[in-house]
């Protein structure tokens, strides 16, 4: 009995532990939702690639390799992904309301980093917003925020 009672304790505890998550998984979360959003139009032009590297490098205080490498591993994943939920469960488990909030401003300024705002970007952005829980009042504030920067 007392053997069964520790083998249940320690499933448990491994259980916990496993879903404890890295920080990079959480980078690599991010990373492959902002790629996702870059691409939404059909394409990543070369103001979205540069906003990308840009804010992966001061989000995640990466030199230019690191930025690459991070860009290579979230590309890879967002191909074998057949939706963003996954993404957007890491970070919704691992992000605080102010963290995701953080995701939400950079995903406009991705979408916003061409100066124009596609249908498909704004669709990505308001998907992945309503699946991190950040309210509709706040996505239209930092997209305007973002926006208003840009102009």
């Amino acid at each position: 009995m007392l053997k069964q009672f520790k083998t249940l304790l320690d499933d448990i505890l491994g259980e916990q532990k496993s879903r404890a998550l890295g920080e990079d998984e959480v980078q690599i979360a991010c990373a492959a939702l902002l790629v996702h959003c870059a691409r939404a139009d059909g394409h990543k032009s070369f103001e979205e690639d540069a906003k990308l590297r840009q804010i992966l490098a001061e989000r995640y205080t990466l030199p230019a390799e690191g930025v690459q490498s991070l860009i290579d591993d979230a590309e890879q994943r967002e191909a074998d992904t057949a939706d963003i939920h996954k993404f957007t469960w890491v970070l919704h488990r691992s992000l605080d309301r102010q963290g995701r909030l953080e995701v939400v401003q950079l995903l406009w300024e991705i979408s916003n980093a061409d100066a124009r705002i596609d249908h498909d970007e704004k669709a990505v952005v308001n998907l992945v917003a309503g699946l991190l829980d950040v309210e509709l009042a706040d996505v239209v504030a930092l997209r305007q925020r973002v926006q208003g920067r840009s102009t």
